[in-house]
């Protein structure tokens, strides 16, 4: 943060300045840091942790020179920025909204469109129940899995998250209805041949409702819509009511009163100059996370990734500007995980898409030592966590890259389903050969190309032999059905990912999800590595949407929702839309709170 001068230098002018670097909340305490802010004048939340926001004392006034003036600014066009700004209208408030890209839609545009939302009302059509305690109880069990006690209170997880996620129960389907009524999103439930979409631990004993939360935009012509109709449905909503969106906008700074209270926010325009746009009831932040930020990620993140489904200015913006004005992060080593094609990923880390299943029936992932190390159709957000797995003797992360191992059959029958390519055409990152003793040559020669960039990791000697091996052991137990090594198909999920694609083939296995690797080639190959859909921490906020500070009190004025916070799920991925469904809510609920305070003070 910066505090007012009467000159500025043109390095701080410039978009991309050392205030840029990421930023960690400092031992001092609010209180003083913004006593010491406000003897030395009034600032702005700009700039280094030497500085200090804009303060406007009663006792000593500097009028602020604002260049636009209304109720909410929401920064963010995304699932958490749109359903903030929406509802904040609706609330009669003029609202702003910023955004860093060139367009409205976010990393929600890209996604599956999921939204993840307990005792829904095509739960409750279906006679399905869903009560507040056990859907509470199973969402702790995997959130707080060290802590999770059934007998002991809020089940063992601090009290904070506890009232955070039941208020997310209580508020997530009033957050739809509204967003239902204002016309700003038609829903259905996400069915696939007849069967609810189920939880990720469905098979888990706390859950007691494990399918039927997950649901889905719909479409006007009546069928499922993905991410990019919720965000073309929220933001034909926006624009029906005149919101204005700044786009190519980016949030850099707070200004804050002589209270701490948050009273407006300095943006760079795509010029590269800087306005100061005042806030009378509160900023909320929707982001998204630090998936293209490389220092965050080497700094914070629990393992090495190569990219990530995130748009590209998701670049964690939020934690330098709110950890300036005191606020306490959390979560910062988890992620919303997923395998991405690693070819793709070093040509561009923003990559179109995860891998959310691994596609195919003939078809295995293995290490390099050839060998399988997880059930491939489980869940994309596990899957990606055994690839961090280090061992300590050599030093090293044995899984960092992955094997995508699979025959013509699958090649055909699973056509298009990501990262397979459409049936009959060919693409750079998948590896084509008529033998598998050739199909390792070419892997060799393939990793030595791009050894500088993956830190020189190379095939075991062994891995031919060894992969002979795992394909002979998988095709028995595609002859029988069950998978002795990791259960493959045991679980609902796997069962609803496998036909969740382009196509559904079936054939006559005991195993839908096993199907024996043809005896001879062609093969293919494709490397897989860790990345994120997006990441996952970032300040706290309360069960307000409120951001807290380093003691755990408010900061008058400051809301955030989405990817940009610390989420209340922790390490977990509940299921299909746990993104999207606590950001569609938070946002909700930011809105509401920041008018409601505004009018109570």
């Amino acid at each position: 943060m910066w505090k007012r001068r009467t000159k500025m230098s043109n390095n701080d002018d410039r978009p991309g300045s050392s205030r840029q670097q990421p930023l960690q909340a400092g031992k001092q305490d609010r209180r003083s840091f913004l006593r010491s802010s406000v003897s030395a004048g009034v600032s702005v939340a700009a700039g280094s942790l030497v500085s200090g926001p804009v303060l406007a004392s009663a006792d000593n006034p500097v009028p602020i020179n604002w260049d636009r003036s209304v109720d909410i600014v929401v920064v963010g066009g995304g699932a958490a920025g749109g359903s903030a700004a929406i509802k904040a209208h609706e609330l009669g408030s003029e609202v702003l909204v910023l955004e860093k890209a060139p367009i409205f839609g976010g990393t929600a545009a890209k996604s599956v469109g999921g939204i993840w939302a307990p005792n829904n009302k095509y739960m409750q059509a279906a006679g399905l129940t869903d009560n507040r305690d056990d859907a509470l109880k199973f969402m702790v069990r995997l959130s707080h899995p060290q802590d999770f006690n059934p007998d002991a209170e809020f089940y063992g997880a601090p009290e904070a998250v506890y009232l955070q996620l039941g208020t997310f129960y209580d508020t997530v389907n009033v957050a739809l209805d509204e967003l239902e009524s204002f016309g700003a999103l038609q829903t259905m439930p996400l069915n696939i041949g007849g069967m609810m979409m189920p939880d990720y631990f469905s098979h888990l004993a706390e859950n007691k409702a494990p399918n039927g939360r997950a649901i889905v935009p719909q479409k006007p012509n009546g069928s499922l819509g993905n991410g990019a109709e919720l965000m073309r449905q929220l933001k034909a909503a926006v624009d029906k009511r005149r919101i204005p969106v700044l786009t190519r906008h980016r949030a850099d700074d707070l200004v804050l009163d002589d209270s701490g209270r948050v009273i407006g926010i300095v943006a760079i325009k795509r010029d590269g100059t800087r306005i100061k746009i005042e806030a009378r009831k509160g900023v909320i932040f929707g982001s998204g996370g630090f998936t293209h930020n490389k220092q965050l990620q080497l700094d914070f993140l629990k393992g090495p990734i190569f990219g990530g489904c995130a748009v590209p200015t998701c670049e964690g913006d939020f934690i330098p500007i709110a950890t300036r004005a005191g606020a306490q992060l959390g979560n910062m080593s988890n992620a919303w995980w997923a395998q991405l094609p690693l070819e793709l990923a070093l040509e561009n880390p923003s990559v179109p898409t995860g891998i959310w299943c691994s596609p195919g029936d003939s078809m295995v992932q293995v290490n390099r030592f050839g060998k399988r190390f997880f059930d491939e159709k489980f869940v994309y957000n596990e899957r990606t966590q055994v690839q961090f797995q280090w061992d300590p003797v050599s030093g090293s992360y044995p899984n960092l890259l992955s094997f995508l191992i699979y025959d013509q059959r699958t090649a055909d029958e699973f056509a298009n389903y990501a990262p397979l390519p459409p049936k009959g055409s060919d693409a750079a990152h998948v590896i084509k050969a008529d033998t598998l003793e050739a199909l390792e040559q070419q892997l060799v020669e393939k990793l030595r190309t791009i050894e500088s960039r993956t830190a020189k990791f190379t095939l075991d000697d062994d891995f031919l032999a060894s992969l002979k091996a795992t394909v002979k052991r998988f095709n028995g137990f595609a002859e029988s059905g069950v998978d002795e090594d990791f259960n493959r198909g045991g679980q609902p999920i796997d069962q609803f990912f496998h036909f969740f694609g382009p196509n559904q083939p079936t054939h006559n296995y005991p195993n839908m999800t096993l199907h024996p690797i043809a005896t001879s080639g062609p093969y293919y190959a494709v490397i897989l590595a860790a990345g994120t859909l997006d990441t996952k921490g970032g300040p706290k906020i309360n069960e307000h949407a409120q951001v807290i500070d380093t003691r755990g009190q408010p900061i008058p004025g400051l809301y955030g929702a989405g990817n940009c916070i610390a989420s209340m799920s922790g390490p977990a991925y509940w299921a299909g839309g746990a993104t999207l469904g606590p950001a569609l809510t938070f946002g909700n609920i930011a809105a509401t709170h920041a008018l409601t305070a505004a009018t109570v003070s």
